[in-house]
């Protein structure tokens, strides 16, 4: 088996089998229930007929979607047991080496995640759209996350190099400065310019298999991931510190 730790400290992020066929199954059920359910709330019938979240945006008009992608529809809970396969059995490694500390998952109240507080064993989702530009450009999260915070990204639908995170190999080994960063008029990412970016090496998009997650440092430059496959990409964030 590889290094994960070595691999972890050398590149900023790690790619691991963490899910199986049943458990993304079960998540986008989960996700599919959450659409459903505030779309009833906010009058918006043509979610009823939907079965198969591939054909999501084939029920849904992109005002609609819009209207749907608030922070209570986005949030999913994450049951216990897979919260102890990725703490003790997947990242463990790398956790302890950071800190000998408990750690948790944890999702913030509010979209301003250094301004409220945090509850545990929940995730965020994303839905986006083939070829949108409305995905957050490159940034580093540790500039919006109030603590020393690991992200897993878990891909539900869309896997290959198409629709995985970008992400800048290497970039976590300097705590970037306010100077490089630039005004970000359509999101709450503080994006990185992308002259600073472009001192650093190419972006990578990893071919991921369906159950792989990235777990990555929050100083990691990534983002800039416009979806390139043909179909949506549904994939959750899952914040992960000590506690």
């Amino acid at each position: 088996m590889k290094n994960i730790l070595e691999e972890f400290n050398k590149n900023g992020y790690a790619i691991v089998k963490v899910f199986d066929k049943n458990t993304i199954n079960k998540y986008k059920k989960k996700v599919l229930r959450n659409l459903k359910k505030s779309a009833d709330k906010k009058s918006i019938s043509s979610l009823k007929s939907l079965s198969k979240l591939e054909n999501y945006f084939n029920h849904v008009s992109d005002e609609d979607h819009e209207k749907l992608m608030d922070r209570e529809t986005r949030t999913i809970k994450i049951d216990d047991k897979d919260a102890k396969i990725i703490m003790l059995n997947k990242f463990e490694k790398i956790f302890s080496y950071f800190s000998d500390k408990e750690y948790k998952i944890f999702r913030s109240n509010n979209v301003y995640s250094w301004t409220d507080g945090d509850v545990s064993n929940f995730a965020g989702f994303r839905i986006v759209k083939p070829k949108s530009k409305k995905v957050a450009g490159y940034h580093s999260d540790h500039y919006n996350l109030k603590n020393f915070r690991f992200t897993a990204w878990v891909p539900l639908v869309g896997f290959n190099k198409k629709y995985s995170l970008k992400l800048i190999p290497g970039s976590h080994l300097i705590k970037h400065g306010r100077e490089a960063t630039t005004i970000n008029n359509v999101g709450t990412a503080t994006l990185i310019k992308n002259k600073y970016v472009n001192k650093f090496k190419k972006p990578i998009r990893p071919n991921l298999k369906p159950g792989e997650v990235i777990l990555f440092h929050p100083y990691l430059i990534h983002g800039n991931s416009i979806n390139l496959g043909s179909t949506l990409r549904v994939s959750f964030e899952i914040r992960i510190c000590a506690n």
